[in-house]
């Protein structure tokens, strides 16, 4: 192959019927329902990928281009086109499970169009079906490297190039005269060695805007803060998509990100992106003090476990500019939460909750409906729990059991699954059986907790008379909220 070859980042579009998240749920993406085309979009969320591959791509000095579909509305019947004009040698292409047949639909059709091009698809779907996309497409390489950042991506390249043999390339699968070849997995090298971002091939404006608590809007960059989840929750895909051990980026290498982002792009907003921002309390606090030293008027959000917050974390939280943080609340019953969270109470949720609001930072209340032994009464607790805690955002999903997890494996054992069909595995679909509740009634139940949610937020909204001091963003509070109560699922 041309020691000069052209290569194409892309992200592929969303399906026609679906909202598609592709970096959520541990990188196998989720999905809404689309109303019609385009109408319930929004802006999408810039994808981690893209600008850590463009930084791996840039130091080996690659030519190279991105072609973010999602961002750019880009639809399947126009892609081709817009591949044809890049006439790339080498596609990486990532991919999601909600999405993956209709991924794979477009990958072949550029396969057919452009002949001697080679497809190397990355995600975590790669990395607990490689097989599967090998045997159903035309993809030629599939990386198992750990999501989102692909680690062997230089050593892909340069084995293609030179014509090498693929087999001396660890974590990926290909096929060989028909049979399927699954190199060695490796342990994978620190997050601390990636090289800096680059975001001279992306035009930032368009992503997906970080509301301050005034109501401004600004676009906010994702930035690698750490990688991993140690906890093995038996539902959650985190570990299979980033680890089951934490690598650490040093705060200093976060904050210089933040620092240059801010300075050369004029980024105010960020995502810190871990799973588990408090895990090392001491690290946090010294990330949060990096910000407060060198003086950043920057905005940023993160994920963290209820059981790791203090009040000294939050308050440097709040000093540095942290305005909502994500946590996990799953379920209000205790005997659900004991097989959800092992070691985390309700009253832990209700602690954390009460002193992130008493340091004036917003939260999201993550929920899974439909456990195994749900009923209708452990429903009703989780209802009351949302209400009490009264979170500025909720995320309800379904019980979803993705493959490669432990739950997948004893849904399949006792029978549980309703469908292998992976576009039906949006975290928003039913598609495991419980024992006591019909799949309509999970669905009922799950709208009377979001309409019964927006309508606290409503009351909430009258009785404050800070309100009026901003008509316009109150009678579009409203409007969403009014909107959720017609259609929960958007």
């Amino acid at each position: 192959m041309n020691s000069n070859s052209k290569i194409l980042i892309l992200n592929l579009p969303s399906p026609p019927n679906q909202r598609l998240w592709r970096d959520t749920a541990g990188g196998f993406g989720t999905a809404i329902p689309r109303l019609s085309k385009y109408k319930n979009d929004g802006e999408t969320p810039l994808h981690p990928f893209l600008p850590y591959a463009s930084s791996i791509l840039s130091e080996a000095n690659y030519e190279f281009k991105i072609l973010d579909c999602q961002k750019l509305k880009i639809d399947k019947s126009q892609i081709l086109k817009e591949v044809r004009k890049e006439n790339p040698d080498i596609i990486f292409s990532i991919l999601s499970l909600p999405s993956l047949k209709h991924d794979l639909t477009i990958l072949n059709e550029i396969k057919e169009a452009i002949q001697n091009v080679i497809i190397v698809c990355v995600g975590t779907v790669c990395r607990v079906l490689s097989n599967e996309i090998l045997r159903n497409s035309k993809v030629d390489i599939v990386s198992r490297s750990s999501y989102p950042y692909t680690f062997n991506m230089i050593k892909i390249i340069e084995t293609i190039r030179q014509s090498a043999k693929l087999k001396h390339v660890e974590n990926i699968s290909y096929k060989q005269n028909g049979e399927i070849v699954n190199t060695l997995d490796v342990p994978e090298s620190d997050i601390e060695n990636l090289p800096n971002p680059v975001y001279d091939h992306l035009q930032l404006d368009g992503y997906e805007k970080l509301t301050d608590t005034s109501g401004e809007k600004y676009t906010y960059v994702p930035i690698l803060e750490s990688k991993g989840c140690p906890y093995n929750c038996i539902y959650c895909p985190y570990p299979l998509g980033f680890g089951a051990k934490i690598m650490f980026r040093s705060p200093k290498a976060i904050v210089d990100e933040m620092e240059h982002l801010y300075q050369a792009h004029g980024i105010k907003a960020f995502l810190l992106r871990g799973q588990t921002f408090a895990y090392n309390r001491k690290r946090a606090i010294e990330i949060c003090e990096k910000i407060i030293q060198r003086k950043l008027n920057v905005l940023w959000f993160c994920e963290s476990r209820v059981d790791e917050v203090s009040k000294e974390l939050l308050n440097k939280m709040k000093r540095a500019g942290c305005i909502r943080i994500h946590y996990g609340v799953e379920t209000g019953d205790p005997e659900l939460l004991k097989i959800a969270k092992p070691g985390v109470k309700i009253d832990a949720t209700e602690r954390a909750f009460k002193i992130t609001k008493e340091h004036g930072i917003m939260t999201q209340a993550h929920i899974i409906l439909g456990w195994p032994n749900e009923t209708k009464e452990t429903l009703e607790k989780t209802r009351k729990l949302i209400l009490k805690l009264n979170p500025n955002e909720i995320n309800l999903n379904f019980l979803t059991p993705y493959p490669g997890t432990k739950l997948y494996e004893i849904a399949k054992e006792n029978s549980l699954l309703l469908t292998t069909d992976w576009s039906r595995y949006t975290s928003h679909n039913i598609v495991m059986k419980t024992k006591n509740l019909s799949t309509t009634e999970l669905y009922n139940y799950k709208e009377k907790i979001i309409r019964d949610f927006a309508k606290q937020k409503l009351s909430e909204l009258f009785l404050n008379l800070n309100t009026l001091k901003k008509p316009y963003r109150t009678i579009n509070t409203m409007r969403r909220l009014i909107s959720r109560m017609i259609f929960p699922e958007t």
